[in-house]
């Protein structure tokens, strides 16, 4: 997660560090997947701005390890698919926010219903 988040423009080793002891690589990846800025400024040093330019640069980030709970994977899975189908990223993530389902087919089904 270091590694990931040194590179980004304006984010320094300090913050970088701030960041990796502010939140698990979990509560990372949940966090960069649901564009949540007010999540990203707890860490100290981190403003608005510099929370929203982390979620844009880190859009795609997604944690890599066998530790993501099924939840996540399964939402994961249903973001790409829908994303596939042309919608938007940020469009799509409001849209499972709200969907209940708990597999990934009933998911996109429910997701695609309140999109369309």
């Amino acid at each position: 997660m270091f590694d990931r988040v040194i590179k980004i423009n304006g984010v320094g080793p300090s913050t970088a560090l701030a960041i990796c002891s502010t939140f698990t690589p979990e509560a990372f990846s949940a966090a960069v997947f649901s564009q949540d800025v007010d999540t990203i400024k707890t860490v100290p040093g981190i403003g608005p701005k510099s929370a929203k330019r982390i979620l844009v640069e880190l859009g795609d980030f997604v944690l890599t390890t066998d530790t993501l709970d099924a939840v996540s994977q399964t939402k994961q899975d249903a973001l790409l698919a829908l994303e596939s189908l042309g919608f938007k990223k940020e469009r799509i993530t409001k849209v499972l926010a709200t969907c209940k389902s708990d597999t990934t087919q009933t998911l996109i089904k429910e997701a695609l219903k309140k999109l369309t």
